[in-house]
C-alpha cells in the first residue's frame, strides 16, 4: 500500500546539544509562556490583527504626509557651539577654576567660593575666610548652581496678563528712552524683591540716575522687618541688630526662627552651636540656654532647653509679664511693674515659666540676650 507524507506533517528534527530555560514558566512548560511566545511580545502584540500590509502602509504614508507638511515646527531650534577663537586664559579642560562670590539675600550676603570647569560652575561652598560664617552654607545657596542649568529660568515675560516672547521685551526696553526720556522717567514704576546683590544696587542707582522721577519699590511677603522699624523708633534713626551669640549664656527667642529664618542665620547658628560643644563633665555649666516662646514649631524650637507655646498675638502680653518680672527681681519701678501686669491681664501662663526665665536672664545679665522675630 502506497502512502504518502505531506511536508507540513515531518516531525521536527531532535535538538542537539543543552537546551536552557528562559525562565521558570518555560521549564514548567506553562501555556501562558507558550501564549506569549507565540505573540512573541507580552503586550499590545495583538492591536495589529486584523489589518492587512496594504492597510497598514496607507496609514503609515499618510503620517509620513503630515509630519512633512509641518516639519519645520517639528524640529528643535539649530544652535551652533563654536569654538575658541582665542581661548581664556587659564582654561585647561579637566582642571577647575574656583571664583570668590556671594549668594544675595533679603538683608545680607552669604560669601561663597564656586567650583566652575571650563567656566561652567558645578559646585557650591562657603568662603572660610569670611571668619563669622567659617565657611558654612545654607541649602539655598547649595542649590543655586542647578538654577543656572533650569530650562525654564527666566523664559517667561508678561504684557497684562499676555505672555510675550523675548523680542517684544527688548522692543520694550528699547522703547523706554522715548517714552520717558523726556518727563525723567515720571509715569514709571519698577517693582522688586529686596536684595542684598551689590550688583543690583549698581543697576539701581544707574538706572535712578538716568530717570530721577522712577518710582522704585521693594516687596516681599515673606519679609520680617518688624525689629528694624522698632529699633528706628527707639533709637530715632534707622537701625538693625546684631547678635554676637559666641559669649551668650542665656538666649530668649520671643517669635524668632534664628537658625533658620532669620537674616544671618548661618552665622547665627554657627556662633549658637559654640556655645554648646561639651568636651567633659565640667564644660557642661559652662554650655548656653535657650528659652523659645513661639507660635510655631520651628528649627530654633527644636533646639530650645524651654519651650513655651504662645499665640503671636499674645507675644506683646508675654514680653509686658517678663518685663514686670523683671523689674520686681531687680527692685526696679515697682508703678511701672504693676502697669504692665495690667497690660497683660487675661495672658493664661505658668507663672513659675515667667520667673525662672526671668530670674535666669538677671543673673547672667552680662552675657544674656533677647531676640525678637
Amino acid at each position: 500500500m502506497n502512502s504518502t507524507i505531506n511536508n507540513s506533517e515531518k516531525k521536527p528534527e531532535q535538538e542537539t546539544g543543552p537546551k536552557y530555560w528562559r525562565s521558570l514558566d518555560d521549564m514548567a512548560d506553562k501555556p501562558e509562556f507558550k501564549e506569549w511566545l507565540h505573540r512573541e511580545f507580552p503586550e499590545g502584540a495583538s492591536e495589529m490583527e486584523g489589518v492587512n500590509r496594504r492597510n497598514f502602509l496607507k496609514i503609515m504614508a499618510a503620517s509620513f504626509a503630515m509630519a512633512g507638511m509641518g516639519a519645520a515646527g517639528c524640529r528643535r531650534p539649530e544652535q551652533n557651539i563654536l569654538p575658541y577663537s582665542k581661548q581664556p586664559e587659564g582654561t585647561i579642560p579637566g582642571i577647575p577654576v574656583y571664583y570668590t562670590t556671594s549668594f544675595p539675600g533679603v538683608k545680607d550676603s552669604l560669601p561663597l567660593v564656586v567650583e566652575t570647569h571650563q567656566h561652567r560652575p558645578t559646585h557650591v561652598e562657603g568662603n572660610r575666610e569670611y571668619l563669622p560664617y567659617g565657611g558654612a552654607v545654607n541649602r539655598y545657596a547649595s542649590a543655586s548652581a542647578l538654577n543656572l542649568y533650569d530650562p525654564d529660568r527666566m523664559t517667561s515675560s508678561y504684557e497684562g496678563n499676555r505672555r510675550i516672547s523675548v523680542e517684544r521685551v527688548k522692543d520694550i526696553l528699547a522703547g523706554l528712552p522715548a517714552k520717558y526720556g523726556q518727563t525723567s522717567g515720571q509715569g514709571l514704576a519698577v517693582l522688586a524683591e529686596p536684595s542684598s546683590s551689590p550688583s543690583r544696587l549698581r543697576l539701581k542707582k544707574a538706572l535712578l540716575k538716568k530717570y530721577p522721577r522712577l518710582q522704585w519699590a521693594e516687596y516681599s511677603a515673606t519679609e520680617s522687618n518688624n525689629p528694624e522699624i522698632a529699633a528706628t523708633r527707639l533709637l530715632g534713626r534707622p537701625a538693625r541688630a546684631l547678635y554676637n551669640l559666641e559669649n551668650a549664656k542665656r538666649i530668649l527667642s520671643v517669635d524668632s526662627d534664628f537658625l533658620n529664618m532669620e537674616s544671618g542665620s548661618v552665622g547665627l547658628a554657627r556662633a549658637f552651636s559654640k556655645g554648646r560643644r561639651v568636651k567633659d563633665q565640667s564644660d557642661a555649666k559652662k554650655m548656653n540656654r535657650l528659652y523659645v516662646v513661639e507660635s510655631a514649631f520651628s528649627v530654633t524650637g527644636t533646639m530650645g532647653d524651654h519651650r513655651l507655646r504662645l499665640s503671636t498675638g499674645n507675644m506683646t502680653a508675654f514680653l509686658a509679664l517678663l518685663t514686670a518680672e523683671v523689674l520686681e527681681i531687680t527692685n526696679g519701678d515697682p508703678r511701672l511693674a504693676g502697669f504692665l501686669k495690667d497690660r497683660a491681664k487675661g495672658l493664661q501662663i505658668d507663672p513659675k515659666w515667667i520667673h525662672e526665665c526671668a530670674l535666669d536672664l538677671v543673673e547672667n545679665s552680662e552675657h544674656s540676650v533677647v531676640m525678637g522675630g
